[in-house]
């Protein structure tokens, strides 16, 4: 149980489970930004002549515009908890109410306010050692903040990934369509389109390689079904990538070497494949899932991966996701229990955007709707026939795999 203490205006908490061995008392943090949000709006509505916006404010208090800009956003939120993982720093804290008094802020009580920040700084040193450790605290035992956290330490990760590999990509796609196989009644047409648009390389020493399909024909050296390619070249909308492309041991290696230019060196490389009864509508022993899997090639800002699934394909059968950490133990088969262990705890979801094939674009492709309506065109389906479901991750991270999977029945007369 939690014994909730007063000392000048600032409470804190002795918490039972996990507190240090010499019974150190911890500020709560949900009571801390509440009191920090408080007392540093007293400080700053106190200055004469100066408004609250980030720009007078840092005029006013020769601080810089970044800090005030966070201390606006952070004091004006509902959430405590969201407001304190979202705070500039103590230190930062303390030069922006070392300003306020020094240019005449009339705030009753400054001693209470550093008290605050005092309590902040002890919960960061002494509780959790880091801010970005308490920051991922914050965002697990509270929901309203672990989505920005989470998009946060994304993009820090595409940064740091596309940084140490020299190469990054506005969005990788993958697209999944499946139809009825007119001669089988058990089967399932694919047509797919993967790949990536914007794609650009950062450093000329880095070299740059990714598996992208497999030699028509083969699937990890076995026999699979037909595959044929589609040209997608008249719906790009940047340079085709340039590709050295060779085949090692049933597998393509495609290294990605132009010369380093720009903003506006960018290319796209998305390709096409139908691949005939490439998939069953039933289960079969040991494979009761059907969808797709992706793990995009290079880091990248956006996923977004389709499933375009015809009426009569998965009725009535609603998507699961799973997201995996692939390091170290390469693809995952989401039907290995072996590997649930690697699933990864993730808020994204897969959207059900409806029949039709309406509200089907994608900014970073312009041509992604057209590319579509191509591909029903070579199904011999109508666009109204379809369904989708789209899973959309902002900074994906990379080396996870992501996958939209269809828990499938028996057939009936098994």
């Amino acid at each position: 149980m939690e014994t909730i203490l007063a000392v000048e205006d600032i409470h804190f908490a002795k918490q039972d489970a996990g507190k240090p061995c010499d019974g150190s008392v911890f500020p709560l943090p949900e009571v801390v930004g509440a009191d920090l949000c408080e007392l540093m709006n007293q400080a700053l509505e106190s200055l004469q002549d100066c408004s609250m916006s980030p720009t007078s404010l840092s005029k006013c208090l020769s601080v810089s515009r970044v800090t005030m800009s966070r201390l606006i956003n952070s004091i004006g939120k509902s959430n405590p908890i969201e407001a304190l993982a979202s705070m500039p720093g103590p230190e930062s804290l303390r030069t922006v109410l070392r300003s306020v008094e020094k240019h005449g802020g009339q705030l009753q009580d400054f001693e209470t306010t550093h008290a605050a920040i005092d309590a902040f700084a002890r919960i960061i040193r002494d509780q959790y050692g880091t801010r970005s450790a308490l920051n991922a605290a914050l965002s697990g035992e509270h929901t309203d903040a672990r989505g920005k956290f989470e998009q946060s330490s994304r993009y820090h990760v595409f940064k740091g990934m596309s940084q140490i590999l020299g190469v990054e990509s506005k969005i990788w796609l993958a697209s999944m369509m499946f139809t009825p196989n007119r001669e089988d009644p058990r089967g399932v047409d694919i047509l797919t389109i993967h790949g990536t648009s914007g794609l650009r390389r950062l450093r000329a020493e880095q070299p740059v390689h990714f598996s992208f399909g497999f030699p028509a024909g083969y699937f990890s050296g076995e026999r699979y079904p037909e595959r044929l390619s589609i040209d997608l070249s008249p719906f790009l909308v940047n340079t085709p990538a340039p590709l050295n492309i060779r085949e090692e041991d049933g597998q393509i290696i495609n290294s990605f070497a132009p010369e380093v230019g720009g903003k506006d060196a960018v290319y796209d490389m998305l390709a096409s494949i139908h691949v005939p009864n490439g998939s069953g509508r039933y289960a079969a022993p040991g494979r009761t899932k059907r969808g797709t899997s992706v793990v995009p090639d290079v880091p990248v800002m956006n996923l977004v991966s389709d499933v375009i699934l015809h009426e009569d394909i998965f009725e009535r059968i609603e998507p699961e996701l799973f997201v995996y950490n692939t390091m170290g133990k390469g693809i995952i088969d989401i039907e290995d229990p072996k590997r649930f262990v690697d699933r990864v705890a993730t808020s994204d979801t897969v959207v059900d955007l409806g029949s039709g094939l309406e509200g089907i674009e994608i900014n970073e492709i312009p041509k992604y709707s057209e590319m579509v309506h191509f591909l029903c065109k070579k199904t011999g389906f109508l666009p109204k026939e379809f369904r989708v479901h789209r899973l959309q991750v902002q900074y994906p991270i990379y080396g996870f795999q992501y996958a939209i999977a269809y828990q499938v029945l028996p057939p009936n007369d098994s």
